[in-house]
């Protein structure tokens, strides 16, 4: 099975970590700056094949948007499921998963995977009804990081959240309705941190299989953050306290 990934920062990332994934690559003819020169020069160091096109064929294989003057077909990773969770988290003493609880804008969602990414997290969860495709654009926002961590669709988030407290990980939901702010809160644990909908936030059972609710304190006149800017700062706080107190 094959996909297409598109834009430079995508592509350059997975030919650093994964080259033997690439089946072709598409690419503007007319560009001739250094940064593609050395893209290609990669390229041909991995004997992958090249082809030189017109803005058009771009435009027209990835419906005109913006690739960047760079479209790559690659084999597809395989598919982890519920039930890998268990091996992939066994062995790690103090886990942390970001669970996404029906994250609809694939642009949120692909920041989203790009903050957990950078701050180390084992497992992204998100449910398989109600929430964003693992799309070539979320794969360009994401910046490569999609390639580079494991992320799994499950069929029942509530019952996958049961089953992560039964493996003694502690489920943190976030939420403007509580006064705990995340700055209160031991961040130093097994941790599995769970974010809702840019518009409704967490679901009534999601809250209720949750151990804790935190908040981000907020200033402004404003009830809510930005999903993937409330990750990135709760995120970063699990860094802080972790690896820097």
């Amino acid at each position: 099975m094959k996909e297409i990934i598109y834009g430079i920062h995508t592509i350059e990332k997975l030919l650093y970590s994964s080259p033997k994934r690439f089946i072709k690559v598409f690419i503007f003819k007319n560009r001739n700056d250094l940064k593609f020169k050395n893209i290609i020069n990669n390229f041909n160091r991995n004997n992958i094949l090249i082809k030189f096109c017109n803005k058009f064929f771009l435009n027209k294989k990835i419906n005109k948007l913006n690739h960047q003057g760079i479209i790559a077909e690659i084999y597809k990773l395989k598919k982890y499921s519920e039930k890998n969770i268990y091996n992939i988290l066994k062995n790690i003493k103090k886990p942390l998963l970001l669970i996404l609880d029906c994250i609809t804008d694939p642009r949120n969602l692909g920041s989203c995977i790009r903050n957990a990414y950078a701050a180390g997290v084992n497992i992204i969860i998100i449910p398989k009804k109600n929430s964003a495709k693992l799309s070539s654009l979320v794969k360009k926002v994401s910046c490569g990081a999609c390639e580079n961590i494991f992320i799994i669709s499950v069929i029942n988030l509530s019952r996958t959240l049961i089953f992560l407290k039964q493996m003694n990980i502690t489920i943190i939901g976030t939420t403007h309705k509580t006064n705990n702010i995340l700055y209160n809160v031991n961040f130093n644990i097994p941790l599995a941190l769970v974010f809702g909908s840019e518009d409704k936030g967490l679901r009534k059972l999601t809250t209720k299989i949750c151990n804790k609710l935190i908040s981000i304190p907020i200033k402004g006149n404003i009830s809510s953050l930005n999903v993937s800017v409330a990750t990135g700062i709760v995120l970063f706080e699990v860094i802080r306290q972790r690896f820097y107190l």
